[in-house]
């Protein structure tokens, strides 16, 4: 059977250890959860030069920019879908230097932090269970996904968290793209384009980006990039690194006291080189690494009722630290040849992706443990207890795809898919001695999974007069995956382990009509599906308890079918652009964990309805621009999960019935120099963290918010650029997200802490580009 683990910080993937612990929780506070019953509730950036004042974009716009959404370079208005660009110049000139911070301007994508960079999930269109099996939103760098596919990677649980290193712009594509991107892109998929070598001379940038926060400290960063050609007009190698340090706002109290708990450092090298040795000819190879390294966790202790419990928001109650690193090496190669009529990719990449943690576990717990030691043969009596995991995804995938020229009747696409993931995971459950000093081993896992898939997908666009095309596509996949596992200690669940392997296949579809009565208006209707695949989990008989007589040894896919009608235009001699679409998602078969007689489980079990609306406009004359945006998400469960407590018509988790963005910017010139100044608001109504009524798995209401932004700069001549910002200038202190770990959350249920993420407090700093 399945759970979650409660390894270092978070929710993580499904595993036989995660039933034993869960089992455990079970057994030690039973008497506490039966007695309260009736309370348990149902970076800085290597970019792309910054461009000048005359076209600098807010986030959040629908500017005319290139954009690769379809696999194919096109307008952005063109792209028959819901698609958002940031430039990387914009989120410099905001002071944003992390994910969280990325997806803030973008209404209806929300980062589900598990405790800091790199650690949560992304969610999009509300296609959220708060507690995710896998991702439902893709992340890719340029052609390449990054990250596990699946339960046993922890992929729901670690991120990929990119400082801006060498970044141009970030497209956000919403609503399944699981035609062209394949699985775990049911809500959404997030792809950073990168600036690409120069062929004809030599160029970079450096720059830096230093800042106060209130109740933290000083963060910095430095950044540099430069591009050379080798051959000229023939090869140019491109290098740029990162590294960026920012300050910790949490306290540390108890055993381990300490301020400014969770200090990051960020840093990171990326190196391409492009060859094109003829015309129709291109090869690029790319090789970047990126190390995170946070000395805790970005969470305080609260009751479910809202309240902070260890002496202030900020105040996390510790015995044992918390440091996190995550490490990222990524090989791409990139070969491209034109063949006048269609043209080749072929993209091969390999990545080692490794997430290591340490979570500690709070009194409740600890004490309870001290007192029931013995009866699992332990004696010692232990002053901490803390789990201490790592997860190696080793991936590797090989992409080949035609893409025929534009042609006045029909286009068209088709590829081939293999991606090859092993994952190995290493959990240890155990504690440090009261004296005399040592460490007590409780349990000991070690777990190979892979994940093989391939697929064959492809679309026909039949232009059947110049103002109406139609689109069809479909994705058909399979995988095959296979798992083994060994544990040992006084609480594993399976001492000695097991094996067991399983084959699926999936099929996505997708629709497009779009209507184009003149080159400044854009219609367009579009139904298409998404899915995840399902996996293995551990023999009934891994538990402390009985087995759950309902429950399989392994779960299927869930999948989505979404259909969405919009409109982009564009007025005023294209100053003003609009778009606005609206979307009806139907989510079957969930992935859900249930906890049941000790067991942890995944099953699919209820389905969801999510209604939504989005709306996007920007205007820009002369000295002004204008940019706003918004979404309204109606997302709640169909028939509910009764073996969960879950109700029908239960709001998804993550999923904000309202939230927008409002910016503005003044151009001037003073002094014969190019400045602006410019401010951004964004609000969400509330959310809930999970599902009211879930027996084992509490929720937790987040409460809306608004956050006020300000910033100002100068393009002095010579190409630098000063940026001065301020977010969240009104210091608002608010709960924004909350730990996605079953066990923890359980222990919430019954007396412990909560783990809960709050906004960061009012930052103010200045960053540089000089461009050379």
């Amino acid at each position: 059977m399945n759970n979650r683990c409660i390894a270092a910080h978070h929710s993580l993937a499904s595993r036989p250890l995660s039933y034993a612990i869960h089992s455990l929780l079970m057994i030690l506070l039973a008497p506490a959860a039966m007695a309260q019953t009736s309370t348990l509730p149902a970076s800085s950036s290597t970019t792309a030069p910054p461009p000048s004042s005359s076209s600098q974009q807010q986030a959040v716009t629908l500017s005319e920019v290139m954009v690769t959404a379809n696999r194919r370079r096109e307008p952005q208005r063109e792209v028959p879908m819901h698609v958002d660009t940031v430039q990387a110049a914009t989120l410099q000139q905001l002071g944003a230097k992390n994910l969280n911070d990325y997806v803030s301007y973008q209404p209806g994508v929300f980062f589900a932090s598990a405790g800091g960079a790199g650690e949560g999930e992304l969610v999009m269109r509300g296609v959220s269970t708060g507690n995710q099996t896998s991702p439902t939103v893709s992340l890719y760098i340029d052609d390449v996904p990054v990250g596990g596919s699946t339960v046993y990677a922890a992929s729901a649980t670690f991120l990929f968290d990119p400082a801006l290193l060498d970044l141009d712009h970030i497209e956000f594509l919403y609503g399944p793209q699981g035609t062209l991107y394949g699985a775990g892109s049911m809500g959404g998929l997030v792809k950073y384009v990168t600036v690409k070598p120069d062929l004809s001379g030599v160029s970079g940038d450096v720059g830096g980006d230093i800042s106060n926060t209130n109740r933290g400290g000083t963060s910095y960063s430095e950044h540099a990039s430069i591009s050379f050609p080798l051959v000229k007009d023939k090869a140019a190698l491109r290098i740029s690194v990162v590294d960026q340090h920012t300050t910790g706002v949490y306290r540390a109290i108890g055993e381990t006291p300490a301020g400014g708990a969770d200090r990051t450092h960020t840093k990171g090298a990326r190196v391409q080189l492009e060859v094109d040795p003829i015309d129709k000819l291109t090869l690029n190879v790319t090789a970047m690494a990126q190390k995170i390294m946070a000395d805790g966790l970005s969470m305080g202790d609260f009751n479910l009722q809202g309240q902070p419990i260890s002496g202030g928001p900020y105040n996390r109650a510790l015995n044992h630290r918390e440091p996190f690193t995550q490490t990222l090496q990524l090989y791409s190669f990139h070969a491209g040849y034109d063949f006048n009529w269609a043209t080749l990719d072929w993209i091969s990449s390999y990545q080692n992706f490794v997430n290591h943690s340490v979570q500690d576990y709070p009194d409740s717990f600890l004490n309870l443990l001290n007192q029931v030691g013995p009866l699992f043969g332990v004696n010692q009596t232990l002053s901490s207890l803390y789990v201490d995991s790592q997860y190696s995804v080793h991936k590797s995938s090989q992409e080949i795809r035609f893409t025929s020229r534009k042609n006045e009747n029909f286009d068209w696409l088709f590829g081939l898919w293999l991606n090859r993931e092993n994952v190995w995971e290493q959990y240890t459950l155990q504690g440090d001695n009261a004296p005399p000093p040592g460490v007590t081993p409780l349990i000991h896992q070690y777990v190979n999974a892979s994940f093989k898939e391939y697929a064959g997908y492809g679309d026909v666009t039949w232009h059947a007069n110049p103002t109406l095309d139609l689109t069809v596509g479909a994705r058909a996949s399979g995988n095959s995956q296979h798992l083994s596992n060994f544990e040992d200690g006084p609480f594993a669940g399976s001492p000695g382990g097991f094996r067991e392997h399983m084959n699926s296949q999936d099929v996505t579809k997708m629709i497009t009509l779009t209507w184009r009565p003149t080159d400044k208006d854009s219609f367009y209707m579009r139904a298409s599906t998404g899915y995840r695949p399902g996996g293995l989990q551990a023999p009934l008989q891994s538990t402390l308890l009985v087995p759950n007589p309902n429950a399989t040894s392994t779960f299927g896919s869930d999948d989505l079918d979404s259909y969405e009608l919009g409109y982009k235009g564009s007025y005023l001699d294209r100053h003003l652009n609009v778009g606005i679409d609206g979307y009806d998602i139907e989510w079957h078969h969930m992935q859900l964990f249930t906890y049941t007689l000790g067991n942890t489980i995944i099953q699919n079990a209820g389905d969801a309805r999510i209604k939504g609306i989005e709306i996007q406009g920007s205007y820009s004359n002369h000295s002004w621009e204008f940019g706003a945006s918004g979404a309204y998400t109606d997302a709640f469960t169909d028939n509910g999960a009764p073996q969960l407590g879950i109700q029908p018509d239960a709001p998804l988790p993550y999923s904000a019935r309202w939230a927008g963005t409002v910016s503005g910017k003044y151009k001037f010139v003073v002094a014969g120099t190019n400045a602006y100044v410019g401010a951004v608001v964004r609000g969400s109504s509330h959310r809930n963290a999970g599902f009211d009524g879930d027996v084992s798995d509490p929720n937790f209401k987040l409460p809306g918010f608004m956050f006020l932004d300000f910033n100002m700069g100068v393009n002095l001549r010579g190409g630098a650029n000063v940026d001065l910002y301020v977010r969240n200038a009104l210091n608002r202190r608010v709960p924004i997200g909350t730990l996605n770990d079953e066990a923890v959350n359980f222990l919430a249920s019954v007396g412990g802490p909560m783990l809960v993420q709050m906004s960061t407090p009012r930052t103010v700093g200045v960053a540089f580009n000089v461009l050379f």
